[in-house]
This record gives structure tokens, sequence and C-alpha cells, in this order.
């Protein structure tokens, strides 16, 4: 008879479970703390995971680790506590609230599938034809305070798929039409260009045609990528 039950064992590691702070995955199953810390998934999939899931899923966050080891910033913005990373060359990314952060989630250009503009969690309307910055000047909405007001990057990670920008703290408000409104609206528009323009000229270079013409459309994408990075 071993000196511990399954139940006190991390079935991803085998190490003893300590303490009460771990994570419980599918059919109630316990892992151990030092695994629980390594997994960085939407929470709402955590309980549906199997143990060879999560075993799979720490090999993908050692595979994250050797990225971010090797991630060599090009591109900054900084949008309220959250900070973007940008590795134009090995076209990856990566947003982290804490410069310290020793392993967070790095994201290819392709993964990006949408980016959006919400205040109190509705939509913007008509973002896409007038701009974020299309109007912060405009005096035909009246001032209203809001509660919530963030950028929802939408992904086709197997791991994560939203990574929020949020700016106002919770339980404050800002009036729309403030200094500090329109401040905030410029932060998240920056990051937001930003991911546009990447995230387009990846889906570009993936769809041109393998033809004669396609290098004109090459030079095209290169030149707004171009233009934004020196804006």
């Amino acid at each position: 008879m071993g000196l511990f039950s399954k139940k006190d064992v991390c079935p991803v590691c085998g190490r003893k479970i300590k303490g009460e702070v771990h994570v419980k995955i599918r059919d109630n199953v316990s892992v151990c703390q030092n695994c629980s810390a390594m997994i960085n998934m939407d929470a709402a999939m955590i309980p549906n995971q199997t143990v060879e899931d999560i075993k799979e899923h720490l090999k993908y966050r050692e595979k994250n680790l050797e990225k971010f080891i090797r991630f060599e910033s090009t591109q900054e913005a900084k949008a309220g506590t959250t900070i973007l990373y940008v590795d134009e060359p090995a076209k990856l990314w990566y947003c982290t609230r804490n410069k310290k952060e020793k392993n967070p989630p790095i994201f290819m250009y392709g993964e990006l599938s949408g980016v959006q503009y919400l205040e109190d969690g509705q939509p913007i309307e008509n973002e896409e034809k007038t701009g974020l910055l299309g109007s912060l000047f405009s005096d035909k909405a009246e001032s209203k305070a809001i509660h919530s007001m963030k950028l929802r990057i939408e992904l086709s990670n197997p791991y994560v798929k939203t990574v929020d920008i949020e700016m106002i703290a919770p339980n404050n408000e800002v009036k729309t039409g403030t200094i500090t409104y329109k401040s905030n609206r410029r932060a998240l528009e920056k990051v937001r260009e930003i991911l546009s323009v990447y995230h387009s000229a990846e889906t570009a270079r993936n769809t041109l045609p393998l033809a004669a013409n396609s290098s004109a459309a090459a030079v095209r994408v290169f030149t707004v990528v171009r233009s934004v990075i020196g804006s």
C-alpha cells in the first residue's frame, strides 16, 4: 500500500497535493499547486479538461516559454495598466499588466480574428467606418457616465479565446467627452491599430494568389504597415 492515496497525489506530475489552493478539472479531479500555477487558459475551459489535456497544455506552455525567452520587442503600446509588445520579425505579440511576468501567453499574428471596442459591454456602432478616433470630438452624443471601456481582442488560439484591455478600474466611472475619456480612447485605438494592421498584412500574405500581379498587392500591404509603424 502506498504512502498516499490517489486523491492525495497529482495525476499530472505525481507530486503530493498540499493545501486547498489547487485547480479541479473534469470528474472533480484535483491538480497540485505547482501544475495549477502553470495553467494559463480561459477559466471556463478548465473544468472540462482531462488529465491528458492538462499534460498537453503544460507542454504547450513550455513551448510558449521558449518563444518568450527568444522574444525581442520591436514595438510597444500602453493602454491603462496593459502593455502590448510586438516582435515584428517573429510575427508574435503579447499583452501583460506585469512587466515581470515570467511566461505570458505569446500569440501569432495569424491567431488574431477580431478587435472590438466596447463601452459598458456594448460594441460601438459603425466603429469600422469611422474608427475610434472618428467620434472623439463629436458633439452629437450627450455626455454620460460609463463604468467600462475596453478593447476585446478575439483569438483563434486553442486556450485563450479573448484578451480584454480594460481602462476603467472596478467601481469607477468616466464621463464621455472628458479628457480622461478621450485619452483612454486614443490609447485603445493605438493598440487596435497596431494589431489590425499586422493581422491584415498576415491575412493578405496568406491569401494573395501566386501570380505576377501578387507582388504589386504585397507592395501595397507593406506600404500600409510601414506607414502605421512610422506614425
